[in-house]
């Protein structure tokens, strides 16, 4: 294989949502070994560069699920494609959000997470609070800071350019009863829905998945994606089985995936399952 293409949350990130020292550092060899590095995740560019330390190899990634892909450049990461939803999809969503009393985040392919202050009083019963059981623990650190962080909520929204919707709630049966009515009206409205934990729902536009977006990455290598390895744990990885060489899942994802999967690591993201692996297939 002449790279490696790596979901985050769940995979590359622990539930605490944190890099461990010794994958770093086993990144740096794989890396060093002539393989490149990518990302392909359903975080934004800044939530993935926010997390990623400065030591780790990375040679491009795909974001918010294919929605924007970027390659190294000399002074960092330069955006190679991007996508968004049309605004009146927005509006309809984010309506029937509002009237649900569901927590969004908006994401467009540069900005941080928003949403809206006149929807801070409902959100904060939403999403503030003791963690119930099944809320992975770095989410509901990130929602705490959320309520608390006075750049996530503003007067408007940039509808024009939203490329990704994320949506958790506390409560299991709104966010179940939520992501139903999406699946109903997906098609109709030409989006895209995954869930990545128990507790969350998030939409990108159709047609554009983690695959999609890795088809355009490697090309900037001149490589295909029968030459990359993909490794994944949750329901957005599987377009990016679709097109890769050689497919493995994570201990702990869901069956689906699992199902898809050419192998799967003996130890799960909160067991360094990643590193563990990486270092018996390509160290060894």
């Amino acid at each position: 294989m002449k790279a490696i293409a790596l979901d985050m949350d769940g995979t590359i990130l622990d539930n605490r949502g944190e890099f461990t020292p010794r994958l770093i550092e086993t990144l740096r060899k794989v890396h060093e070994k002539g393989i490149l590095v990518f990302f392909a995740t359903g975080r934004t560019k800044g939530e993935i560069l926010r997390v990623t330390p400065d030591e780790v190899p990375l040679s491009g990634f795909v974001a918010a699920s294919g929605m924007s892909i970027y390659n190294r450049g000399g002074d960092g990461y330069e955006k190679i494609a991007s996508y968004h939803f049309e605004r009146p999809v927005v509006e309809e969503v984010l309506k029937e959000a509002r009237a649900r009393e569901i927590y969004y985040e908006t994401y467009t392919a540069e900005s941080s997470s928003k949403t809206l202050k006149a929807d801070y009083e409902y959100s904060a019963r939403d999403i503030g609070g003791p963690k119930p059981e099944g809320l992975l623990d770095y989410e509901h650190t990130l929602l705490l800071q959320a309520l608390e962080n006075e750049a996530q909520w503003v007067d408007e929204l940039n509808m024009d350019e939203i490329l990704k919707i994320f949506f958790i709630s506390k409560h299991v049966e709104k966010i179940d009863a939520w992501f139903d009515h999406l699946d109903a009206e997906k098609d109709r409205l030409g989006f895209a829905l995954y869930k990545t934990s128990r507790h969350n729902t998030e939409i990108m536009l159709a047609g554009r998945d983690k695959g999609t977006g890795l088809e355009t990455l490697v090309k900037e290598y001149g490589i295909s994606t029968e030459d990359v390895h993909a490794i994944g744990d949750s329901m957005n990885d599987l377009p990016l089985f679709e097109v890769c060489g050689k497919n493995t899942a994570m201990q702990n994802s869901v069956e689906s995936v699992i199902s898809a999967a050419d192998d799967i690591t003996e130890f799960s993201c909160d067991e360094d399952g990643l590193a563990k692996y990486l270092e018996k297939t390509y160290l060894m």
